[in-house]
């Protein structure tokens, strides 16, 4: 088959590209948070897993790239699995990271204006890995039913329905009705479709807007301490906190610097995916022409999918721009696997610990001004390092 020219870019040039680049990124990120310094803050745990289903996200995405969207298979078990299993699991991966954003604004947003209620908010059954169970539950739910209906036929057969027995195909031109398209029509179908939209978008979109204003006014009414540049916010982390107003300040820092890596997170979320999510409420449909000829429809779901990964490369970009112990900690291991590389792994133990003694002393001095702060204070100690 001869695919449409934009199908040919988006998923033969563009997207291929994005998603190297996002497996990199997300594979440096688990790298960095997973060190001992890092993983053990609260916030973290939730960096870490939105970094860990970004990285599923993108390498469940590649039968999408291989297959053009749909549009052109290799064999018939290349176009079972798409049909199958295809956008399923790839929407599912997204939607448990959509859901990790929307846990970290609540937090944000209950940590900075209902203190009492945000140590209960961290406790069973509202603790980090029944959170991460229900995302994983929900997101992987709303897409089950789509799993079972499909069928592959052959592109040589006229009547190209749901369900049929066809396991041959004399061309080798398979063709993928995956369950977003069989019984597209029908009442329940539509209903389930908007329902899942709901959930996985709009939802998310509705929740993030208020968490976002949110935390917004808390910065303006001076709550909460809006770092002004990260390099600023790194200096403040490091110095302002013990000289100037010692450890409430401190946790004052560190809360903006999370408020901050949050709201540009979940605003980013909100612009990228729009598109995607505009098209798949209005104008996505079953047409069997667009893998061939131009459809104005199909230009926007191809923007919005090289967007929605794009929003998902971004993260470790705010983490680096936003968060100075993680861009500290990146900063360090490059270094370290630098030399090791140049100069051969000759360093003792005891150099080892000292080369990484100024992150870690760093991490008990900040610790031990905490054990100082006023009882009534609603930054945890562990929210982030």
């Amino acid at each position: 088959m001869v695919l449409e020219l934009s199908l040919r870019v988006v998923y033969r040039g563009v997207l291929p590209v994005v998603v190297a680049l996002g497996v990199v990124a997300s594979l440096a990120t688990i790298w960095v948070l997973a060190q001992p310094g890092l993983r053990k803050a609260a916030a973290n745990r939730y960096f870490l897993a939105l970094a860990a289903f970004d990285l599923l996200l993108f390498l469940f995405y590649l039968p999408i790239l291989v297959s053009a969207c749909g549009c052109t298979f290799p064999n018939y078990g290349s176009a079972y699995y798409f049909t199958h299993f295809g956008w399923s699991l790839a929407n599912s991966f997204h939607g448990m990271g959509t859901y990790t954003l929307v846990l970290l604004a609540l937090d944000r947003f209950v940590g900075v204006w209902f203190s009492t209620a945000f140590k209960r908010l961290q406790r069973p059954p509202f603790a980090f890995t029944h959170r991460m169970v229900a995302v994983v539950v929900l997101s992987v739910g709303v897409h089950v039913p789509f799993m079972p209906l499909g069928n592959v036929v052959c592109a040589e057969d006229k009547n190209i329905k749901c369900y049929s027995n066809t396991t041959t195909c004399e061309s080798g031109a398979w063709v993928s009705v995956d369950g977003y398209e069989c019984n597209y029509d029908q009442t329940l179908h539509i209903a389930y479709r908007y329902f899942k939209t709901l959930i996985v978008h709009w939802l998310p979109y509705a929740l993030m807007f208020v968490f976002n204003v949110s935390l917004v006014i808390a910065v303006i009414l001076g709550k909460v301490r809006f770092p002004r540049s990260a390099a600023k916010g790194a200096a403040d982390h490091e110095h302002q906190g013990a000289a100037r107003t010692g450890a409430r300040q401190t946790k004052k820092n560190k809360e903006g610097i999370l408020v901050a890596t949050v709201i540009a997170m979940t605003a980013s979320y909100v612009l990228f995916t729009l598109p995607i999510t505009i098209f798949l409420t209005g104008f996505a449909d079953t047409g069997t022409d667009r893998c061939k000829y131009y459809n104005p429809k199909e230009m926007l779901r191809h923007m919005g999918n090289i967007l929605l990964l794009a929003e998902h490369v971004l993260h470790i970009i705010f983490l680096l721009l936003i968060y100075p112990r993680f861009r500290r900690e990146m900063m360090s291991l490059v270094r370290r696997r630098g030399a090791t590389t140049e100069e051969g792994d000759t360093t003792s133990p005891d150099d080892q610990r000292s080369s990484s003694r100024p992150l870690n002393s760093a991490l008990h001095s900040a610790k031990a001004r905490d054990s100082n702060a006023p009882p009534s204070s609603h930054f945890m100690e562990s929210d982030i390092s």
